[in-house]
């Protein structure tokens, strides 16, 4: 029959054992919450004026490599099909992104910037008046 009461020398060994596995569970989960995806793609731009044949992108956030591209807005709102300017970025956070423009908006002209992956838009949950501005 089996003794149902542990030794003294047992009860360290089944402690640390425990001990043991409740650390690697907890390291698992933590690096599970560092490498899973979930930060969405997010723009900021304000209006300026263009220095040369560029304009500055505030910030940019990539969740994967992409581009970033300008559209021209229609007066109606209406994002034309090829974009004015474009730069590729590699995954995470960018500032102060130069964008050369061609050919260059004229003053009073709204931009809206956009992120890419493979050619199609990714989604941005951030509003969309933080990812238009105006040319000054």
């Amino acid at each position: 029959m089996s003794n149902p009461v542990a030794s003294p020398l047992e009860r360290p060994v089944a402690v640390l054992s425990a001990m043991l596995l409740t650390s690697l569970l907890a390291s698992s989960a933590a690096l599970a919450a560092v490498t899973t995806p979930g930060t969405q793609a997010s723009i900021i731009a304000m209006s300026q004026k263009p220095k040369s044949d560029a304009v500055s992108i505030t910030y940019a956030y990539l969740p994967k490599d992409g581009t970033l591209d300008l559209y021209a807005l229609s007066s109606s709102g209406k994002m034309q099909k090829t974009p004015v300017g474009k730069v590729v970025l590699k995954a995470g956070d960018h500032r102060d992104v130069s964008v050369s423009l061609n050919p260059m908006p004229k003053k009073g002209e709204r931009l809206e910037a956009v992120i890419e992956q493979n050619g199609q838009p990714v989604a941005h949950p951030s509003d969309k008046a933080e990812r238009t501005f105006k040319i000054l």
